[in-house]
């Protein structure tokens, strides 16, 4: 349990770090499922709520059992989002991936800034990391290789 809730922990640190841009989401998906998961940790609750009500209302007591797993599942979603956050964020960058942010480095590097350097064994999460302060310290300057 205690891994399931680092996963999530880790999920909402990778969410609040990635940069939402549009030239990154041809590339990437997490901008689409952080999007997605910010929207449905806004309206599912009250989705949630409705569909239960709606199923209580139209079929009576029969269905709550039904209505209640329902519920829940619409509730879970965004969980579930994070959950996919937490697992990505700690995959390991592919060579290509690597040599990329290596790219990105130099730029920061160049541009007068101290940045660590890119390992072998770098996460999404670094890069992450790596993108956000080349989009807040770079400003204009920045251009994706």
């Amino acid at each position: 349990m205690t891994e399931l809730v680092k996963l999530i922990a880790l999920g909402r640190k990778y969410q609040k770090l990635w940069p939402i841009k549009g030239e990154l989401s041809v590339i990437f998906k997490e901008p689409k499922i952080i999007t997605l998961c910010l929207l449905v940790q806004k309206t599912a609750p009250a989705i949630a709520c409705l569909s239960f009500v709606a199923q209580f209302t139209y079929f009576g007591a029969d269905v709550i059992p039904r209505a209640l797993a329902m519920s829940l599942l619409i509730v879970s979603m965004p969980y579930q989002g994070l959950i996919w956050l937490g697992h990505r964020s700690q995959q390991p960058l592919s060579h290509n991936l690597i040599n990329w942010c290596s790219e990105i480095r130099t730029q920061m590097v160049n541009a007068g800034m101290y940045v660590k350097p890119v390992t072998p064994k770098a996460s999404y999460m670094d890069m992450a990391q790596l993108l956000n302060d080349a989009y807040a310290k770079l400003n204009k300057a920045f251009q994706l290789p």
